[in-house]
């Protein structure tokens, strides 16, 4: 045998092993594909680094900071005591830096990494284009790019929402049981991460029972459930008492009861905006482009029920993307609302899957291509708008903005009195001067007829009176929330009304007063 024989021979081994690793790479839309998630990811993660360190942390980032190091107040401890896993990693994740940019690298990881987990889901329920397009209206969406750059657990409750998916679908499709733990694994870590993601846990239930009950894996998934059920009440049986009691959930309660154009804007909203909770439904940005933006949304993911009939899996992806949304509805109708934008957003990836369905539907037929690309035209301006806005407008308050403010023109002697729970936390984070600060909280006083709030009276902690130089930092409250906005308004009223005015500042979201007694 010649050594030509033998170099073909091991050409032909390394080929037969690689076709067996890689069955599908032989096919060039396959390798075609993989390109273009690999420039879709790698976009993605730009968008995530853009402007990382361009705002400092706000109250929740820094929150999450004091709970994984244990030198936080002790009631916020407890109450993120039901959901320990992001805050364990984050402790490990700590240990080798603190700086902001560092501390919301951990965010991006993951943000970045779902965009090709849904992708690979979006393929493994519908095909390649629809996980194309899933990718990259998870890498554009300003939301999941704004959450992507905080030091919140949100990105992670994604990774292990998506994950869940995934080993779900392929335990039923592959019949091996291996799969069936892995998603009893997966979704043990998520819902300890974001107790609220136990809706995911019931709807594979649900689906499993109404579509696989005969099939020979259900018994195992059916014990696997009770399994992560049971290690799911370890933390969920404190979360009533916790968010009925605990003053860090108290602002939910100042919530209007959400409508149900509430909850479909929702959709909307996970693909446009990354303002949070109800301050905005659909793009901040866009005008009457963004009306037809958001009626657009919402047909194509009405339009993805077409495509869900008849193809098996997207069933469960339509599940996992609504049914936590109305879930959240229907129990805000006898409770604090949930309809909050961040509290939903492990229901964002699976929406994403839909709309790419409902889209890939449209451009099916020819005749109907024009409207694809009209869609696709209109989310592209959107996002553009959407994702300068996000970088040129802080979305929340910038501790280090207000407490490198106020250092630079305090005076000795000068009071700060700071109106958030416990904002010696937050404040304190960053201010290194060397004047006593306080917390203030806000009493409402009604007329005679108790129909309407007339003034607010101020409950400053250690500080009886005004005496000196004083400074108030007053969060800017949304106008959507009447009783927040009304308090605010009176609020700033009340510092114009009984104390003589030094200066007045707005930094971003924040009012910064500087008063005297008059």
């Amino acid at each position: 045998m010649t050594a030509q024989d033998l170099q073909k021979i091991d050409c032909d081994s390394g080929k037969s092993l690689w076709s067996k690793i890689f069955p599908d790479l032989r096919e060039k839309r396959t390798v075609l594909s993989l390109l273009i998630l690999l420039a879709i990811v790698a976009v993605g993660l730009f968008l995530r680094l853009n402007e990382l360190g361009t705002y400092g942390l706000f109250g929740d980032e820094i929150y999450s900071i004091l709970v994984a190091n244990g030198s936080g107040d002790p009631e916020l401890i407890a109450f993120d005591s039901i959901r320990p896993v992001y805050f364990f990693l984050l402790n490990l994740w700590m240990k080798a830096g603190t700086s902001e940019v560092w501390l919301r690298l951990f965010s991006v990881f993951f943000g970045t990494i779902n965009i090709a987990l849904a992708y690979y889901l979006g393929q493994l329920a519908a095909g390649r284009k629809v996980g194309l397009v899933a990718a990259a209206l998870m890498a554009f969406s300003p939301m999941e790019v704004h959450y992507s750059q905080l030091v919140r657990m949100y990105t992670l409750g994604n990774f292990f929402a998506l994950l869940g998916g995934i080993s779900l679908i392929s335990a039923f499709q592959t019949q091996n049981k291996l799969w069936v733990f892995l998603w009893a694994g997966i979704r043990t870590l998520m819902v300890w991460t974001l107790p609220l993601t136990a809706v995911l846990l019931g709807v594979d239930m649900v689906f499993s029972f109404c579509k696989e009950r005969k099939n020979k894996l259900f018994p195992a998934v059916l014990a696997s459930f009770i399994v992560v059920l049971a290690l799911y009440a370890c933390f969920a049986w404190k979360m009533p008492q916790l968010t009925a009691t605990s003053a860090y959930d108290d602002w939910r309660y100042g919530l209007p009861p959400p409508q149900v154009s509430d909850a479909l804007m929702m959709l909307v909203n996970f693909t446009s905006t990354a303002l949070p909770i109800q301050e905005c439904r659909g793009p901040v940005e866009g005008g009457l482009l963004a009306d037809f933006y958001s009626f657009a949304v919402l047909f194509l993911i009405a339009l993805s029920i077409i495509p869900a009939l008849s193809r098996r899996w997207l069933i469960w992806c339509s599940g996992w993307a609504l049914i936590p949304v109305f879930f959240a509805w229907g129990i805000s109708q006898f409770t604090a609302s949930f309809v909050i934008t961040r509290y939903l957003m492990f229901a964002s990836p699976f929406v994403f899957i839909i709309l790419a369905a409902g889209w890939c539907e449209i451009w099916r037929p020819v005749k109907l291509r024009v409207f694809a690309v009209i869609a696709a035209m209109i989310y592209a301006v959107i996002m553009l708008m959407n994702l300068a806005y996000l970088y040129t407008h802080p979305v929340s308050e910038d501790w280090r903005q207000i407490s490198s403010f106020i250092q630079e023109h305090e005076q000795a002697g000068d009071d700060v009195v700071v109106w958030n729970y416990h904002s010696q936390y937050l404040f304190n984070y960053y201010y290194r001067g060397k004047n006593k600060t306080y917390d203030v909280t806000v009493e409402h006083v009604l007329n005679r007829e108790k129909t309407q709030m007339t003034d607010v009276s101020l409950d400053m902690p250690g500080l009886k009176a005004v005496k000196g130089r004083t400074w108030f930092v007053i969060r800017e409250a949304p106008q959507d929330w009447l009783l927040a906005w009304t308090v605010y308004q009176l609020f700033k009223k009340h510092l114009e009304k009984n104390y003589r005015v030094i200066e007045h500042d707005k930094l971003g979201r924040t009012d910064l007063y500087l008063v005297t007694a008059k």
